[in-house]
């Protein structure tokens, strides 16, 4: 079954750089042909120099960590709301645009309707919700970013799976409502542990899991982090500078 979006879950979306009105022409960026390596690789050249970026793998990375917000507002709304968005390429516009150093792009859907979670099918419409996301945009777009800018596609994947454990351990294990929490919890075990590789796109394994671990106690702060396994590159930007708090070189 079908259904547009309500104004309160566009609002709580629109946190996630969700837009529900259509981006100005001289902003808008047709999103299928991120999923192409020539496209792409010219995208990042001139994404590069707006950026100011040293390399292409430092833009490339950025860029990776900039789209995962479309899968932190996906799965919320697959967790909180039990409503599928479609983030196919064909449906998405870009709203571009750089500014003091930062891409903060904003993510347009053509076709808002949304695909309600059946009763009792639960888990067989999660599973391809999850397939969607990942198999028809994640995996397409990382190909296109490795193969034009010979980026780790390990550092692509961290780059989404950071916003995912944030999304699901900070922010809906947080909501007011109870059943929400309970079903996000379900979600996330499901994707960081018990979602086969299949779901994924090329993956015998879960790509996902490789990056999950308790996070660590760290007495100087009195805080808990979980330290990457890779570094993003965002220390190459001059402008912001330092590393990120859970980059693996401050261990070094």
């Amino acid at each position: 079954m079908k259904a547009e979006l309500t104004p309160y879950e566009v609002e709580i979306l629109a946190n996630y750089r969700f837009v529900v009105s259509e981006p100005e022409k001289n902003v808008q960026i047709d999103f299928r042909p991120f999923t192409d390596e020539v496209a792409m690789g010219a995208y990042l050249e001139r994404f590069k120099e707006g950026l100011k970026a040293p390399d292409t793998k430092t833009a490339a990375s950025v860029f990776m960590k900039r789209h995962a917000f479309l899968a932190a507002l996906f799965l919320y709304s697959m967790s909180a709301f039990n409503k599928k968005l479609d983030v196919s390429p064909d449906n998405i516009i870009l709203a571009d645009a750089i500014k003091d150093g930062l891409w903060l792009p904003e993510f347009y859907l053509k076709s808002k309707s949304a695909e309600v979670c059946p009763p009792g099918k639960r888990g067989a419409w999660r599973s391809e919700a999850v397939r969607h996301l990942f198999a028809d945009n994640l995996i397409p777009v990382m190909d296109a970013i490795s193969k034009s800018s010979k980026i780790s596609k390990m550092i692509l994947w961290e780059n989404v799976a950071v916003y995912i454990f944030w999304l699901y351990e900070k922010i809906l294990s947080a909501s007011e409502d109870q059943e929400v929490r309970m079903r996000a919890a379900e979600d996330f075990s499901f994707l960081v542990e018990s979602a086969p590789g299949k779901l994924f796109g090329r993956y015998q394994k879960n790509p996902l899991a490789r990056f999950y671990h308790k996070p660590t106690d760290q007495e100087e702060n009195d805080t808990f982090t979980r330290t990457r396994q890779t570094c993003c590159y965002s220390y190459k930007l001059k402008e912001k500078g330092g590393y990120c708090k859970t980059c693996p070189r401050t261990w070094c």
